[in-house]
């Protein structure tokens, strides 16, 4: 089955080259097709006709045969300032989130599927900062990635220490890479992750060591910071970093100096300093187990690199890009490619990677990658048959209609409150609840719920 050709301007309505994002987008992104076929459309008052052959001021054009001509719209709602997919009497049906729908509110992520078609809707409402179009080592064409690329561009221009915070899997090391290799310098690119360093060796590993400066010194040794002279010492999971250390890297970040172990003497170096995390080092500070004055240091410029969840219309691009890497790649059907776009990815990208290299794996010579060729997590047993005999979301009412919401559920105001208790922690809310983060991740997604503003508070 061929995708749908992946074109960045396309695909985020705004230009290739360097530009503005706007401070709010609305968009439908067709993602899985047949057959290529234009990738996107901007959302706006007039409402958007999709289909094999659709009617309207506005049309997206599906070369599938599994759907209608028109065969849905997708509408805005003045009264409630939302889009909603309303299904033109289709063949076979309009799904949201793989639940068949009349009509239903639509919320940015949600994956709607036309006939074999997917398409993602977006809503992208903070974006403030420049757009860079796809690179070779940094993928995807979403507004979120674009905008990732376009920090990367800001910080490299500078001499600062860069944080670089995310989910474990999501590419902290590379964005790093990326930092270094538009900076200009010319000194190496050295990485290190700080939770594999013994305790005991962390300053030598760091500041290099003299002969007989501890048991076991028998020659000189030069430290990391030394070895990334003119160039960029990248310090991964450094939320790790041993206490002992912190003050000794507060003065290298602070002076430009390293003294290595047993030595009275300190030694310049012109080092760029980028570090990472997936903890909230926010809440180290609050706990003393981190410096807050080393975090003031390594957090002059914080560059968040998105979870896999939050930018699905990446999704597939990448799928076929890991498929391809070891040549003869199997296309996706739509069915396996909607369960991987439903998927919560809690340990994302690297996940991605992995689950498809085991699909095509089991998928051998059958041609094509299907559903059941995806591991358990990603399509739960008897999946198909809640999804087709769920009923469909019910549209919310207008905010002046009489009837009131309903009441959130316990599991929701459970997971609210453990939320608001662990600052948006989700590891530790799946460790309360005993639960798999998988698990947690999709009730984040039921319930619209954002954990980064429990982060905040």
């Amino acid at each position: 089955m061929t995708k749908p050709r992946h074109d960045p301007a396309t695909a985020s309505g705004e230009t290739t080259t360097k530009g503005v994002a706007p401070a709010r987008l609305r968009l439908v992104t067709v993602v899985f097709a047949p057959e290529p076929c234009s990738t996107a459309a901007t959302l706006g008052h007039t409402p958007l006709a999709i289909g094999r052959d659709p009617a309207g001021a506005a049309t997206l054009r599906l070369p599938d045969e599994q759907a209608s001509r028109t065969h849905v719209t997708i509408e805005y709602d003045a009264a409630t300032d939302r889009h909603f997919v309303v299904d033109r009497g289709s063949r076979n049906g309009t799904f949201v989130d793989g639940v068949r729908v009349d009509r239903a509110m639509l919320a940015d992520g949600n994956v709607v599927r036309v006939g074999r078609s997917l398409l993602v809707f977006s809503d992208e409402r903070t974006l403030s900062t420049r757009l860079v179009a796809e690179t070779p080592a940094l993928s995807g064409t979403s507004l979120r990635m674009q905008a990732l690329r376009g920090e990367i561009e800001v910080a490299a221009a500078r001499v600062f220490p860069v944080l670089v915070l995310g989910e474990t899997g999501t590419g902290k090391e590379r964005v790093a890479e990326e930092i270094h290799r538009a900076s200009g310098r010319r000194g190496a690119f050295v990485p290190v992750n700080c939770a594999t360093i013994p305790a005991a060796l962390a300053e030598s590993e760091l500041f290099g060591h003299t002969i007989g400066a501890f048991s076991g010194a028998v020659k000189k040794a030069d430290g990391l910071f030394t070895a990334a002279d003119g160039g960029t010492l990248f310090l991964d999971e450094i939320g790790e970093l041993p206490p002992s250390v912190q003050p000794k890297l507060l003065r290298a970040l602070a002076v430009g100096e390293v003294r290595a172990v047993g030595s009275a003497r300190a030694e310049r170096v012109d080092v760029r300093i980028v570090a990472a995390t997936h903890r909230d080092l926010a809440t180290d500070v609050v706990a003393e187990s981190f410096r807050a004055d080393l975090y003031a240091r390594l957090s002059v410029f914080t560059i968040r690199v998105p979870p896999l969840r939050d930018r699905k219309g990446d999704i597939l691009r990448l799928a076929e890009r890991f498929l391809g890497e070891g040549g003869g790649a199997l296309p996706l059907s739509a069915r396996a490619a909607e369960a991987l776009l439903l998927f919560a990815w809690p340990f994302n990208v690297r996940q991605l990677e992995n689950v498809l290299a085991a699909a095509a794996a089991r998928a051998g010579s059958a041609g094509t990658i299907r559903r059941e060729h995806l591991p358990a997590e990603i399509v739960p047993q008897g999946a198909d048959a809640r999804a087709s005999s769920a009923p469909p979301p019910a549209a919310p009412d207008a905010p002046d209609a009489p009837d009131a919401p309903d009441a959130p559920d316990a599991t929701e105001l459970r997971l609210r409150e453990l939320l608001s208790e662990h600052r948006g922690n989700v590891a530790a809310v799946a460790r309360t609840m005993g639960k798999a983060p998988t698990q947690i991740f999709r009730w984040l997604q039921r319930y619209g719920i954002d954990p980064d503003r429990h982060r905040r508070r």
